[in-house]
């Protein structure tokens, strides 16, 4: 007997769906998954890159940030280590201004 009154709750909640979505016209949009192998040349480059320093740095990230860092450890098997020296590699390399900035800084300080 009860399994019969949910059939009826299940059929009735189908029915107000298809009433609703037949009187406004409007379709449920259907998410576009991302291509899978969009991401895989960056995570390779990230697994490749290798951890070669010696010196460790206690760093202070937000909480957005950490969750991101331990999902992508979760889905991808990457330790936050290697993706912050990537990334941070990856930034200076393409920013070469801020290293030769500290370098001339540097340079003035000792005159």
């Amino acid at each position: 007997m009860p399994m019969n009154i949910k059939t009826l709750a299940d059929e009735l909640r189908e029915t107000i769906r298809r009433d609703n979505n037949e009187g406004t016209g409007k379709t449920v949009p259907k998410k576009k998954p991302v291509p899978k192998n969009a991401l895989d040349p960056i995570v390779e480059e990230i697994r490749a890159h290798r951890l070669i320093g010696k010196e460790k740095l206690l760093i202070r990230l937000d909480d957005k940030t950490i969750f991101l860092l331990k999902q992508l450890k979760i889905t991808q098997g990457i330790d936050m280590n290697k993706i912050i020296s990537y990334s941070l590699q990856y930034f200076l390399q393409k920013h070469p201004q801020i290293s030769n900035h500290i370098k001339e800084t540097l340079k003035n300080l000792e005159l």
